[in-house]
């Protein structure tokens, strides 16, 4: 029984020794910025909208009420059949549509590529591509703050992504991970001219690569991963603008949030494996950013070693006690178990204090929110689960529903 207390209490810390490796660590990355710049550069919008009618609109005219305005034929909606009811709507803004031929290449990845590999057929050049999922918002100012970030050279920038519904507990929960994302992680990453992780979209990539790659070259579960460790290992400048808001819609069911997170689970273990000897190898040749590359290796190793450490932690101890009854068990169990929800009550709590300036919750969903949260995190646990069992797991489609931006930043 010893061994095995040793065995939880060295995983314990040697995740805490990553944690503190990565805030010890003395290397530093440089940012090797862009210098083919245009003082109004020509602007593509791709927006992959697989049966989106009933969200596309409203993201269709955002993008119309931009402070910053470019040509409508410019934004290209990526549609997967002529009678979509998505076309009509772009017809009546006068907007581009593109019907794929290639579906039996699933993912998002594939979409964008057969869009861009269009483009290029017909020479049709643009210095950003900007990407956006169907049922996005943009604050008026979105594509202005963007280009600051061009015009810094940045060639990746990601935009603040924050909740379109609000008057729901459960598109909250799964909103503050994508807040802890950008807000703590990405933020942090900027201090150190660390490279980000993109969360799907809200971003530009810089025309340049577009052209040399003639296409778009991440075609996994989690395009946004990939392309985030693949900037990374090539040491491509990626930047985080606070300032350029755009909304974002978040399942309402337990059900459609399993799906998403079990698919994006596996995308990121597939490409964490694959990218991480390749991390490990050119941390050997002195980058320009080394502990953008290191971050990106040790990926989510300390929190795996933590979760593991402290689950055959709270095994072990409950099977070296003696229980008199199965109420005394009961007992035990519930106390580790409400350890573990009260911390993540307290975490929950200082995440929706730091959103609190953005948003103005009703209290009903606030407190909803704070007791929720805690079993929405517990339960990645039965998304990992699904996305390690299940072979099969697809880019299944995520209905979203004509909900309306209902708080403004």
């Amino acid at each position: 029984m010893i061994f095995f207390y040793s065995i939880a209490l060295m995983s314990i810390i040697v995740g805490l020794c990553y944690y503190v490796y990565l805030m010890c660590t003395s290397k530093k990355n440089q940012i090797k910025k862009e210098t083919t710049l245009k003082e109004n550069p020509r602007i593509a919008i791709l927006i992959p909208a697989r049966n989106e009618s009933l969200v596309i609109e409203e993201l269709l005219i955002s993008i119309e009420n931009q402070s910053y305005k470019i040509k409508p034929q410019d934004i290209y909606v990526i549609v997967e059949n002529e009678n979509d009811p998505t076309v009509e709507i772009v017809k009546k803004h006068k907007m581009s549509y593109f019907v794929r031929q290639k579906l039996h290449l699933k993912t998002k990845g594939y979409a964008l590529a057969e869009m861009i590999e269009d483009l290029e057929k017909k020479k049709n050049y643009y210095d950003l591509y900007f990407i956006f999922d169907a049922d996005n918002v943009l604050d008026k100012d979105f594509l202005k703050y963007m280009l600051e970030d061009y015009q810094e050279g940045y060639a990746i920038s990601t935009g603040y992504r924050t909740f379109k519904n609000t008057n729901h507990y459960f598109p909250i929960c799964a909103g503050l991970t994508f807040f802890m994302i950008n807000e703590i992680r990405n933020r942090g990453a900027l201090k150190k001219n660390g490279n980000l992780i993109l969360s799907g979209t809200g971003y530009y990539i810089h025309g340049k690569y577009i052209r040399k790659w003639k296409t778009f070259p991440f075609h996994s579960l989690t395009e946004d991963y990939e392309s985030s460790l693949y900037y990374a290992l090539h040491g491509i400048s990626t930047h985080y603008q606070s300032k350029a808001v755009f909304y974002d819609e978040q399942p309402e069911n337990y059900k459609k949030s399993i799906t998403q997170r079990s698919r994006w689970i596996k995308g990121y273990l597939q490409n964490w494996l694959e990218y991480r000897p390749k991390l490990k190898k050119k941390l050997k040749k002195n980058p320009i950013n080394p502990r953008s590359l290191l971050e990106m290796q040790i990926g989510i190793t300390p929190a795996l070693y933590i979760v593991f450490g402290l689950v055959l932690l709270i095994v072990l101890v409950l099977l070296s006690t003696s229980f008199s009854s199965s109420w005394q068990l009961a007992i035990y169990l519930l106390f580790f178990v409400g350890i573990i929800y009260l911390s993540l009550v307290l975490l929950t709590a200082i995440l929706l204090y730091m959103v609190s300036k953005q948003l103005k919750l009703t209290l009903k969903v606030y407190f909803q929110s704070l007791l929720y949260h805690p079993i929405f995190i517990i339960s990645y646990l039965h998304a990992f689960l699904i996305a390690v069992c299940k072979k099969n797991l697809g880019w299944d489609t995520i209905t979203h529903t004509a909900k309306k931006v209902t708080k403004q930043v």
